[in-house]
């Protein structure tokens, strides 16, 4: 989206007087804006210098240290095309050191999301990704960032988020828009998609064809045989796609076509066998468009149905965390566990409501849980059958470690023991 659409649009706007800026907000160990260097550099090359400039910025200093040094580990090339390391980075004993050329295009701040004032420099962005960061972060507070990005950035700019965070963070700060299947934010009009008001087919034949789509691309033969549903697709009526096709549906929720996928869902017939994964499903959309009401009422049908449904209990314990009851939502993570005790997603939350709590120790032993299940074979977490993992694998372990020493810090320096 950035290298393909975006970044011509706002070159345009540029008409090559000043370069475009970009933020890279909660850049951790440096990842992101290195990957956006080497994305432009693609690209254009020895003009990418002259044409960009890219800014990072994260609380903790032990990270951007880490960041400055550009010294990576394997983990980091996890689905990476090993062209990319062959042309951007130099084996040493200890990793792989990214190419000096890359690192000096990437300015570095100590960043508080949450402070009254951000650094001086930070201003005046075209662009900022704020990607997987929102999760960490309550509705109130996650309004509040928005508005002081809103500050930080030019008249006509574009804010980009995570694919599962999106369609959760639209406050009316800035406008959601869609462009190919992807979602993003837009400050002013400029960089609102062209086609984002034009006519369209009529919506039967768009979820149909969607659908079809989504089917061709499951690996699973046992839910669905996408040869044959790709082939109906093209006569078939919107209607036999919808009832035979609940896995592609499951395709899109887990993608980015989740307000397709919710509207698909509320047309699907009520049948009985199927009922049960379409409250998940719609559960999960309607939780990540803090409409928690309608999610809870949905669960609760799914928890008449199952009344151990992992998934379900799951995303019981999400709404009651996202509204700010971690008791409660401690229970229904409890409940997760007991049956299946290596839902690593439940061990996490379970973490980080004790770490809010101060309750150091319990949260240190479901940090060392998380760490223990993923040190295995259950990255893919396979308790979840319907909907997606709410954080990936990766993310879990980095914070679990992360939080975990410091909790472990805490409580030695403290003597504190719950």
């Amino acid at each position: 989206m950035l290298t393909e659409v975006l970044i011509a649009q706002v070159l345009a706007q540029k008409n090559g007087k000043e370069p475009v800026r970009i933020l890279s907000a909660g850049c951790s160990s440096g990842e992101e804006p290195y990957s956006l260097v080497m994305a432009l550099d693609a690209i254009y090359g020895q003009s990418t210098e002259q044409l960009f400039q890219i800014d990072a910025g994260d609380l903790d200093q032990h990270m951007l240290d880490k960041a400055q040094a550009g010294l990576y580990s394997d983990f980091s090339f996890r689905g990476v095309d090993d062209s990319v390391r062959q042309r951007y980075f130099k084996a040493q004993d200890r990793g792989y050191q990214l190419a000096p050329q890359i690192r000096k295009q990437v300015n570095f701040y100590h960043l508080n999301l949450l402070a009254a004032e951000y650094p001086a420099a930070l201003v005046n962005y075209d662009i900022i990704f704020f990607r997987n960061v929102s999760i960490y972060f309550d509705l109130d507070t996650r309004q509040l960032i928005q508005g002081k990005f809103n500050r930080l950035m030019r008249e006509q700019a574009i804010l980009l988020l995570g694919i599962t965070e999106t369609l959760g963070n639209d406050f009316g700060v800035f406008e959601l828009v869609e462009h190919a299947g992807q979602y993003f934010f837009i400050k002013g009009d400029v960089y609102r998609p062209a086609n984002q008001h034009a006519l369209r087919m009529p919506q039967a034949q768009t979820d149909s064809l969607y659908l079809a789509q989504s089917a061709a691309r499951i690996e699973d033969s046992e839910q669905t045989d996408a040869a044959p549903m790709a082939l109906a697709a093209s006569s078939a009526p919107a209607e036999a796609v919808l009832r035979t096709d609940l896995a592609g549906i499951k395709q899109l929720v887990h993608g980015a076509e989740q307000e397709r996928a919710l509207r698909l869902l509320e047309n699907f017939p009520a049948q009985a066998d199927e009922h049960y994964a379409v409250c998940l499903l719609k559960a999960w959309l309607l939780l990540n468009k803090q409409a928690f009401a309608q999610a809870d009422e949905l669960l609760e049908q799914a928890l008449a149905m199952q009344p151990w449904s992992s998934d379900a209990m799951l995303m019981k314990g999400l709404v009651c965390k996202w509204q700010g009851h971690e008791e409660a939502a401690y229970q229904w993570f409890r409940k997760v566990i007991y049956s299946h005790p290596h839902c690593w997603p439940a061990h996490y939350y379970m973490a980080d409501i004790r770490r809010n709590q101060q309750r150091l120790s319990s949260a240190i032993k479901s940090y060392q849980m998380v760490l223990r299940i993923l040190s295995g074979s259950a990255l893919d977490c396979k308790c979840l059958t319907w909907i997606p993992v709410p954080l990936t694998a990766s993310d879990a372990a980095f914070l679990s470690q992360r939080y975990g020493g410091q909790l472990a810090n805490a409580e030695h320096s403290t003597g504190v023991d719950d």
